[in-house]
């Protein structure tokens, strides 16, 4: 048989998953990896972990196929705005900086000036989320190292992972991915000069951009020790559009993992001062845009509750909470301000302090039941989401919402979606989005692909929650 190999590298785990032609997930195997979190700021991860992890969980899948199977072809989705420098052998100088990780902030102060050209040029607002201000960390790091630059790389986390497990050792990056730097041009999708300028990081240093799709003779290059082509690169929420084949335009996709991502596909390239406009696929000359709205503190958030206030069993116990908390004069939830990781879109703000507050909006110390702080981390995502969605349609018209990731398995939070957006909230039962979409893309987009069941969440009346909401965006009004 035909099969299809995606591997799907995250910030927690990768993974490696085979399907068949109809997208059937016949096959999986994970390995989780480390998060280091030194800071709020100095968020890493070893480079060298990810790429053993990789590989391990693609040879323990190659293991178990028969003679006779035959994998027609590979995609690789990958964690975006994580980056590092590295020597041209391969060798990584340090630490892989996290798309989690803004220690490269201190230099966008004195960027306030071409804010606004920045984000005309690269299709995003200034942000130290994005690589550019970390890879002029660590240029800077480099050089006090006395590292030369004729030897010295500085790329996207998706460039190092093809140099070392693509037979031909590229060095190449993909559109999605580039564009997740902020010095790649949305318009001429190929590095800007000027936003290499404005950063101050070397052109010479990157590696060379490439479409999403290559499905040539050659491809992207093959896996190393194979024959296996890879013929799709992406970024993983770029990817995750694509979990059921293209994503029908009356859609949105909401994907809830470590943060939380909003995408819906664009007519045609159209600039947001809010929100970010983003690569979907591209294939030559041809090329897909998104809007994407991008928060931060989601699933990092829970983590940070957890870790804050001591709250052991608080994954097992938040379904619990979420259908018995908040529908009563007697349990209702505080507001969470939720900061975690900086606010996203539409706010672009770091400088906001994470607090809980409650009616009179006043703030709350230590003593709220943990039920209520974690239904009301929980409601605060769904207000973020909302915000986001009522800006986007003011440019497109929704009719429903696709939620995938592993928050989409929580009920309380897929029914508030729907009461508070009055959409109805469709949930596939695929846990794997992004590894089926880079699987889709790098099978050639067949228009036969697989389309699980959706369980269906349908608008309620929710005066409460709405009421949370209301207080909820007049606070971020008045602070903002």
């Amino acid at each position: 048989m035909t099969y299809y190999l995606a591997i799907d590298q995250g910030t927690h785990a990768s993974r490696a998953c085979l399907f068949d032609e109809a997208g059937v997930l016949l096959r999986e195997h994970t390995k989780n990896i480390r998060l280091t979190r030194i800071s709020s700021t100095h968020i890493e991860q070893d480079a060298n972990e990810i790429i053993d992890s990789v590989n391990e969980v693609v040879a323990q899948l190659l293991h178990e196929l028969q003679p006779q199977d035959k994998i027609a072809a590979c995609g690789i989705a990958i964690q975006r705005s994580s980056v590092l420098a590295w020597q041209s052998d391969g060798t990584a100088i340090g630490p892989v900086l996290s798309w989690q990780d803004t220690r490269g902030s201190q230099q966008l102060d004195q960027l306030r000036k071409a804010e606004s050209e920045i984000q005309q040029l690269s299709g995003l607002p200034l942000s130290a989320h994005y690589g550019a201000s970390k890879l002029h960390y660590l240029q800077d790091e480099a050089r006090t190292r006395g590292i030369a630059t004729d030897t010295l790389r500085l790329s996207p986390l998706i460039s190092y992972l093809l140099f070392h497990i693509l037979e031909e050792h590229p060095y190449i990056v993909d559109h999605t991915n580039a564009q997740r730097t902020q010095l790649f041009s949305i318009a001429e999708l190929d590095w800007s000069a000027r936003l290499a300028e404005l950063f101050e990081v070397p052109l010479q240093t990157l590696p060379g951009c490439v479409p999403v799709l290559n499905r040539t003779s050659n491809a992207h290059g093959k896996l190393a020790g194979t024959d296996i082509p890879v013929t799709a690169i992406s970024g993983d929420q770029n990817a995750a559009i694509f979990d059921t084949g293209s994503l029908p335009s009356e859609a949105a996709l909401v994907n809830l993992g470590s943060g939380a991502f909003v995408l819906s596909l664009l007519p045609h390239y159209q600039a947001s001062k809010k929100q970010l406009s983003t690569i979907a696929n591209s294939e030559n000359s041809s090329v897909q845009y998104l809007r994407e709205a991008t928060i931060n503190g989601a699933g990092s958030a829970l983590d940070w509750l957890q870790k804050k206030y001591d709250i052991a069993d608080l994954w097992q116990q938040l379904p619990v909470w979420l259908n018995t908390t908040g529908s009563d004069e007697t349990g209702l939830p505080p507001i969470f301000i939720n900061s975690i990781g900086g606010l996203g879109s539409p706010w672009w703000n770091n400088s906001i302090e994470a607090e809980f507050i409650v009616a009179d909006h006043s703030a709350i110390g230590g003593g709220t039941e943990p039920s209520l702080r974690a239904v009301a981390v929980i409601e605060s995502i769904v207000f973020m989401v909302c915000i986001n969605l009522e800006i986007m349609q003011s440019e497109l018209t929704l009719k429903r919402l696709r939620v995938c990731g592993g928050l989409s398995l929580l009920d309380g939070l897929c029914q508030r979606l729907a009461d508070l957006s009055a959409l109805p909230v469709e949930r596939l039962h695929s846990s794997e989005a992004t590894a089926r979409g880079i699987a889709w893309l790098a099978a050639g987009k067949p228009d036969d692909w697989s389309s699980a069941d959706a369980e269906i969440f349908t608008p309620q009346q929710n005066a409460p929650l709405c009421m949370r909401y209301a207080m909820f965006s007049a606070i971020m009004n008045g602070r903002l």
